[in-house]
């Protein structure tokens, strides 16, 4: 028992510096890391598509590097064990992706709306039948802070989600516009699609923990090197980390795609552009509203903006000059790193860029 203890402590230790250290490494390099936000929707598409690759050519590495050490230093099947903690990933977020919308619905206490706010069912439904896909259920969250997101699973269906706040904040048209963007994120499956990307940090994770236990108990072979073991242990959770990383650069560039999608669906960009703005003013305005929404981050992912690293609006702000202000901003490559939505900025300057590209859709 002590001995089991004792090699659980090492494993979190070994797991905590190792996680620290890539942390700092990544911060000390985040401004050569993160870019500016992408120069058009084709050059958006082609980032997304190299990071999917990244992500499964950098997947089939660790298989085959796991493998080849289980083999050599603890004379197992390397490839059965690798898939099985493959597999063991994939029932994990497989379960989270089934049942997750009952626990979103009951967490952020969503609720059919309104008769004065039914106007925003027959949105959804027009959007999502210029967008070519099946309405998805509309609820509202009973909550403060303004937010809106999109989520679902094949037993529980699709919903889009809009908060009490966001409602009384902001004019239909924005509604609009956000509701567009949500309908984006279920024409492109990115629940799913999110989902199944993170199978790889984590199944990285998994099997480099699985090596860092063995080294630590000593590899229960005597061709066993429990040094050699520690060490290619190590090196996976540290790619399993950077494989997150990259998931969530993932996610930012699909927060993109979904702002394409408004910004064409809407034949508006500037609405979706002083949404965000209206949104940012209104949780810069109130600290308070951040926190809410960091008391509630299971869906966090899934918002239309990132309250945790975007610091209640009044109606007089000249949400305009807001949106101009915001364009012109410095963002914070460190805290873009590591959050899994582009900053307001870049958001916006994508949105102008692509206005210009598609020609004719509004007046700027």
């Amino acid at each position: 028992m002590l001995e089991f203890l004792f090699a659980w402590w090492w494993l979190g230790l070994i797991e905590s510096l190792i996680i620290a250290g890539v942390i700092a490494l990544v911060a000390l390099n985040a401004h050569r890391i993160v870019g500016d936000a992408p120069q058009s929707l084709a050059a958006l598409k082609s980032s997304m598509g190299l990071t999917v690759l990244a992500l499964i050519g950098g997947y089939l590495v660790v298989v085959g590097v796991a493998a080849w050490a289980i083999n050599a230093y603890m004379g197992l099947s390397g490839t059965g064990v690798a898939i099985m903690l493959s597999v063991l990933a994939f029932l994990m977020v497989a379960v989270q992706w089934l049942f997750s919308p009952y626990i979103i619905n009951i967490m952020y206490r969503t609720r059919d709306p309104l008769p004065s706010e039914s106007w925003i069912v027959g949105e959804v439904e027009q959007l999502a039948r210029r967008s070519g896909i099946k309405p998805p259920k509309v609820l509202v969250s009973d909550m403060t802070m303004p937010n809106a997101f999109a989520y679902g699973s094949p037993i529980a269906g699709s919903y889009v989600a809009v908060t009490r706040g966001l409602l009384r904040l902001l004019p239909k048209d924005e509604v609009r516009a956000v509701l567009a963007h949500e309908v984006g994120h279920l024409k492109h499956r990115d629940v799913t699609v999110i989902l199944a990307l993170s199978l790889v940090p984590i199944a990285a994770f998994f099997i480099g923990r699985a090596l860092v236990w063995a080294g630590i108990l000593g590899g229960g072979d005597r061709r066993a090197n429990p040094a050699a073991l520690l060490a290619i242990g190590a090196a996976l959770i540290a790619a399993g980390f950077l494989f997150q990383l990259i998931v969530s650069h993932f996610n930012r560039l699909r927060e993109y795609y979904a702002d394409a999608h408004s910004a064409l669906i809407t034949g508006s960009p500037r609405s979706l552009q002083r949404a965000l703005a209206r949104i940012h003013s209104a949780y810069e305005a109130n600290p308070a509203l951040v926190e809410e929404a960091r008391s509630n981050e299971m869906a966090a992912m899934l918002f239309i903006v990132a309250p945790f690293i975007e610091l209640w609006a009044s109606p007089l702000v000249d949400v305009d000059y807001v949106v101009e202000r915001l364009k012109h901003s410095e963002v914070n490559p460190v805290l873009e790193l590591f959050s899994s939505h582009p900053p307001i900025p870049k958001r916006l300057r994508f949105l102008d860029r692509l206005a210009l590209r598609i020609g004719g859709v509004e007046n700027y």
